[in-house]
């Protein structure tokens, strides 16, 4: 579904450059939860920017390739960089009230979603609208339709940025650190329905998380970073059950006690706490 090979991110600015990322190579494969996992600063979400195309300046990919569907995202222009987003490719952001536009009712921002790929009538994409917020078990989505950013919970916010994202059932979903932004009550519901609707559309995820537990739960393979480059990577069980790289035996000896459900995950995926 995406192959990355020999991705190399730099910003450069009047002091100098810094390269970002260097040489990443991963592999998502149909129907398949990949894990992209690493401590803050490692490079997880350049990495994801760069394949998107949505790296801020001064940032820029000096080499590699992601290729996706056919394209390298790394060399598509614009046009077919926005064909492919939102249409191919489904992206849940850190922050949901960042992803999500405060001056535009949340019913216009569907319609601008659904009209950026095809066209269809008012009724129609208002019908779409309100079955993506059921399928995504948003209360009351007619209220939420008529309403805005601000008066949704972080929790409801983050539904409904899914729920743009899954809009033109989209063959992968790119999700960074998608709970980062919630309260812990919040975000194991979250994740499943992320998970769910991953599964209900044979669809493949890239989840990008600092969370080991999270990616031994929900994926079924994992890439570990650090300081922007690819330590290890493999089926979880695998690499969680015998890491061979130090940083990832470190990560995993950094896993806090945890209980219920996490814990058994990280018992399954091999790892004897």
């Amino acid at each position: 579904m995406l192959t990355v090979s020999g991705l190399t991110t730099e910003f450069r600015a009047r002091g100098g450059r810094f390269t970002a990322i260097e040489d990443i190579g991963f592999e998502v494969p149909q129907g398949i939860a990949v894990g992209l996992v690493g401590e803050t600063g490692s490079g997880k979400s350049v990495t994801i920017r760069s394949i998107l195309g949505l790296l801020p300046p001064p940032g820029r990919v000096v080499a590699g390739h992601a290729e996706f569907d056919g394209l390298d995202l790394c060399r598509a222009t614009r046009p077919q960089l926005r064909s492919v987003r939102g249409r191919r490719i489904g992206f849940v952001a850190q922050n949901p009230f960042g992803s999500l536009n405060p001056v535009l009712s949340i019913e216009k921002q569907f319609a601008n979603v659904v009209r950026a790929h095809r066209g269809m009538s008012r009724s129609a994409v208002r019908e779409l609208a309100l079955e993506r917020l059921a399928s995504v078990h948003v209360r009351g989505p007619e209220r939420v339709l008529r309403g805005y950013a601000h008066e949704l919970s972080g929790g409801m916010a983050q539904r409904v940025v899914i729920a743009l994202a899954m809009l033109h059932d989209p063959p992968l979903v790119i999700a960074d650190e998608p709970t980062t932004a919630l309260d812990v009550t919040v975000q194991r519901q979250i994740l499943d329905l992320i998970a769910a609707q991953v599964a209900a559309g044979n669809r493949s995820l890239l989840l990008v998380t600092h969370d080991l537990a999270v990616v031994a739960q929900y994926c079924q393979q994992v890439v570990v970073m650090r300081a922007g480059h690819v330590v290890e990577s493999g089926p979880v069980a695998d690499v969680f059950g015998a890491p061979e790289h130090p940083y990832t035996k470190q990560l995993l000896a950094a896993v806090p006690p945890a209980p219920w459900s996490l814990a058994s995950s990280l018992h399954e995926a091999g790892v004897d706490r």
